[in-house]
């Protein structure tokens, strides 16, 4: 008569209890282990939902609330290095109040502040975002895909802030088409949708000649942006897919080893 396998009811019972931790996750505990992801989706809510909304009388609160979600989903890619972690919270306690307060206080000096503070930060999130994305061996796969997306998309962001600086200090630093203006209190400027869209297809070097610098200034930030966006393209994600099916063929090695082994022990 067979003895029952006492040891298979334990593996049971720390199985199920591990599948009930994994559901009892918090959205605390599953933001923390996918930190670039919620950057991401803060990101796209600034490129996207804030800069469609500049043009409403919501648009300056619309801003605010969306770069302050993106100061803080950029303290939890930080978190892990805590000298860079406390020079962001020391940016975010600057940027935040900055950002709000433009709204109320019709100032150029807060906006340039603002700008300034933003080419700061998104600055420095990208450079760690994509140091951790090229140590990717540390961090899950997919977070390493979604962090490349990140940092490009952060980059994009980052250099329409610059040119939006660049027009704040020279109105004339771009020769545009058809510019779109709107007025967010502190007289007509042009519109971030149309300086963010002008920043990505630059980026990409597409360049459709719709806008075009004058200036020296403007000239240099335009051709630094597409030598970027080139080279990261062409090494960060040649390396993200050499290495990705290296993996791959490593574990498909050790499947076919222990195949293999099995057969000739047969």
């Amino acid at each position: 008569m067979s003895q029952p396998e006492w040891g298979r009811a334990p593996a049971s019972i720390k199985e199920s209890e591990a599948t009930g931790m994994e559901h009892r996750k918090t959205w605390r505990q599953r933001a923390a282990e996918q930190p670039f992801t919620v950057l991401l989706a803060t990101v796209i809510l600034v490129l996207i939902g804030a800069t469609q909304m500049e043009a409403t009388r919501f648009g300056n609160i619309v801003f605010a609330g969306a770069m302050t979600c993106v100061y803080l989903a950029g303290l939890f890619a930080h978190r892990n290095n805590r000298y860079v972690f406390r020079v962001a919270v020391l940016i975010a306690v600057l940027a935040i109040p900055v950002s709000w307060s433009v709204i109320f206080a019709e100032s150029p000096s807060l906006n340039i502040s603002q700008a300034i503070i933003i080419i700061v930060f998104c600055g420095m999130t990208a450079g760690m975002v994509l140091l951790a994305v090229i140590r990717f061996s540390r961090i899950q796969t997919s977070q390493a895909i979604v962090g490349a997306v990140c940092v490009y998309l952060l980059i994009g962001l980052t250099w329409a802030i610059i040119y939006q600086l660049i027009e704040m200090l020279d109105p004339d630093a771009f020769a545009f088409a058809a510019r779109r203006l709107v007025d967010t209190g502190t007289g007509p400027h042009t519109s971030l949708s149309q300086l963010t869209y002008f920043s990505f297809v630059t980026l990409s070097t597409l360049g459709y000649g719709d806008i075009t610098p004058r200036t020296t200034t403007a000239e240099t930030a335009c051709w630094i942006e597409a030598t970027i966006g080139q080279l990261y393209l062409a090494i960060l994600v040649a390396r993200l897919v050499g290495i990705m099916p290296g993996r791959h063929g490593v574990e498909v090695e050790k499947e076919e080893d222990s195949s293999s082994n099995q057969i000739s022990t047969g």
